[in-house]
């Protein structure tokens, strides 16, 4: 098998964004197929390259998936590689990032065991609303809104999330309700296709209601999207940056997407077809 597409139990297919990817490989004479990423019988060995995609039990086992990642990583190519997908699976990465000059979206870091007074944090920064999240998570797993009024449910929500790992808490983005997220989406380093995206919590006020491909009108967070790129690293075979507005109107990183993200491939006529010819280089 020259691609395996690894994707989990849920989704032995493809999402419906990815199924595209298949016949764009299949058109440059390779033989992709869909592979879940922890089944045992799978013998590495045969694959060229295996891509990570639809992977998206792995927040829920990150220890497990780490050190799978960096066993096949020994047998094939990987992609994106163990080393990153360790690095970015922890969102820790955005302290390095911030460390680096990146406007990242302000953050209290808690350890797990440890406590937060949450209304004597969002009185000193002058946050209204906070969100709170675990470090390891996707998809808003486990995400909480509090207004400020509401500290003290917040501080016991907090020492509740620490006991089981890092937890963040960061001001909650009212253009959220409105604009969503701006995804900017690189395969090997180059722009491929912006999306619109609307917020992730189910019950967060939102002005539209599914992801919508996009011309970027914005140059400062191109710039933004390519100064996080620099800051990670080597060019790497896909990345989605995650970018919104925060509460002064200014750009902010939210999230560098660089083990599972969704690509929003089928939106972009020609995203799958650069994505492939990505792929075929690296092999």
């Amino acid at each position: 098998m020259d691609v395996a597409i690894l994707t989990y139990h849920a989704l032995p297919q493809l999402e419906p964004f990815d199924a595209c990817l298949l016949p764009a490989l299949t058109a440059l004479g390779l033989d992709a197929r869909p592979v879940i990423w922890d089944d045992p019988a799978m013998d590495w060995r045969t694959v060229r390259l295996a891509l990570v995609r639809n992977t998206w039990d792995s927040h829920l086992r990150r220890d497990a998936f780490v050190a799978w990642a960096d066993k096949v990583g020994r047998l094939t190519q990987l992609q994106n590689p163990a080393p990153v997908l360790r690095w970015n699976t922890h969102k820790a990465y955005l302290r390095e990032l911030e460390a680096k000059g990146v406007a990242v979206t302000p953050t209290a870091w808690v350890r797990q065991g440890d406590t937060l007074d949450v209304g004597a944090l969002a009185a000193e920064r002058g946050w209204d609303t906070v969100v709170l999240k675990p470090a390891v998570s996707a998809g808003a797993l486990k995400t909480h809104i509090f207004p400020r009024a509401q500290a003290a449910t917040a501080t016991a929500r907090v020492a509740e999330l620490a006991r089981e790992g890092d937890v963040m808490v960061q001001p909650y983005l009212t253009a959220f309700e409105k604009e969503g997220e701006r995804s900017y989406i690189y395969f090997d380093g180059a722009f491929s296709h912006a999306v619109h995206r609307p917020p992730t919590l189910a019950d967060a006020p939102r002005g539209f209601s599914e992801p919508v491909a996009f011309t970027p009108e914005h140059p400062e967070e191109l710039r933004l999207a390519e100064a996080v790129l620099e800051a990670a690293g080597p060019p790497l075979l896909y990345a989605r940056v995650d970018v919104a507005t925060d509460n002064a109107g200014q750009p902010r990183l939210q999230e560098l997407e660089v083990t599972e993200p969704r690509l929003f491939l089928s939106l972009d006529a020609g995203a799958a077809d650069r994505l492939a010819r990505a792929i075929a280089a690296k092999l």
